[in-house]
């Protein structure tokens, strides 16, 4: 070759293997911005913490998946979302998990959830100000599951499901500067809901089969972008009974129906509705009820600050005789499955 045409070549050449050989991001760095989420498990009463009776089972705090929600802090409409599943643990042992947002620069509101609830539906997203969690209402045959003789007592009351827990983080009007490199924002998520441990002293156990409660006068819902629980009205959420013993009576082995349940809140000043329908069907079919008024219960040191309901009283469950009543219950401690029952609703998804 001439050395004309060196001259000319030889740059062009060497300009495309430069070109060639540069590696670009699949991603924009200017666009890109991390998220690592912490899950705080800590000093949750009746899981993590505070527990009075340690012989019944505790709800599942941990997570595979999270929820980002990115909103404009004016408006409150969202922008956009993201899920994240990238799970480590920190030192303490919470959970933490991390992903990545296409976002650009500016300022931003965020919400966080775990999105792993079987029982906690959300709805209402497109704004931080009406997202909302809540769990649906019972069927009309699990009312009378749980309520027995008793359901029409609760015609005006929704009895729900009771909520799992759900683990919301929310940072306010967070400014992203332009940025040539990957942004990391650093949030802690908290549950926003409630577990109490209930209990009742009982003679009679032998004569039990299965158990279940129904407590009135809670919160329905949590509009958890404001972090607001709501009241009005109130509902109700119903649960399985364990037979067990009370732990804490010295020199004692006395009988107790009890249970740990999740719930969105007791209404503050509440009290017409504040109650609980006890059920135990016993073993000849029998359906046997107690009604407590939980108003002084609520109200004592135990349950406000370790959310225990320790009922003082003792239920007598009577030894079965007469005729037998159709059972309104059927699962807890003897669980048997009974014929199809066709039932229609909406599922959530």
């Amino acid at each position: 070759m001439s050395k004309f045409l060196r001259h000319i070549f030889l740059p062009v050449l060497m300009l495309l293997a430069a070109a060639s050989c540069h590696r670009r991001p699949l991603y924009d760095a200017e666009e890109l911005v991390k998220i690592q989420v912490k899950v705080n498990i800590e000093a949750i009463a009746n899981v993590t913490s505070d527990i009075y009776n340690d012989r019944i089972p505790v709800p599942d705090l941990s997570t595979d998946m999270m929820r980002v929600m990115v909103y404009e802090p004016g408006t409150k409409r969202l922008l956009s979302q993201s899920f994240i599943s990238n799970k480590t643990y920190s030192p303490e042992g919470n959970q933490i998990l991390s992903g990545n947002l296409n976002i650009s620069f500016g300022n931003y509101d965020f919400v966080v959830y775990n999105f792993d609830t079987p029982t906690t539906q959300v709805k209402e997203e497109t704004s931080e100000n009406t997202i909302i969690a809540y769990t649906d209402e019972i069927s009309q045959s699990l009312r009378t599951k749980y309520l027995g003789t008793k359901a029409d007592e609760y015609d005006d009351i929704s009895i729900n499901y009771e909520p799992d827990h759900l683990t919301v983080a929310r940072e306010k009007d967070v400014y992203v500067a332009p940025h040539d490199t990957v942004v990391v924002i650093n949030t802690t998520a908290r549950t926003i809901v409630d577990t109490y441990y209930i209990q009742i002293h009982v003679e009679g156990m032998q004569h039990a089969s299965s158990a279940t409660a129904v407590i009135s006068g809670l919160s329905p819902s949590n509009r958890f972008g404001l972090n607001e629980r709501t009241v009005d009205p109130s509902a109700a959420v119903c649960f399985d009974l364990h037979k067990s013993t009370d732990p804490n009576l010295p020199g004692a082995n006395k009988d107790v129906l009890c249970a740990v349940f999740n719930t969105f809140g007791k209404i503050q000043d509440i009290s017409s509705n504040l109650h609980v329908t006890f059920n135990v069907v016993d073993t000849a079919g029998n359906l046997q009820q107690k009604d407590i008024n939980l108003d002084t219960v609520f109200n004592s040191e135990e349950a406000i600050e370790r959310h225990w309901l320790l009922i003082d009283e003792t239920w007598v469950i009577d030894d079965p005789t007469g005729p037998v009543t159709p059972p309104a219950s059927n699962g807890g401690f003897q669980p048997k499955v009974d014929d199809w029952v066709e039932e229609q609703g909406e599922i959530s998804l």
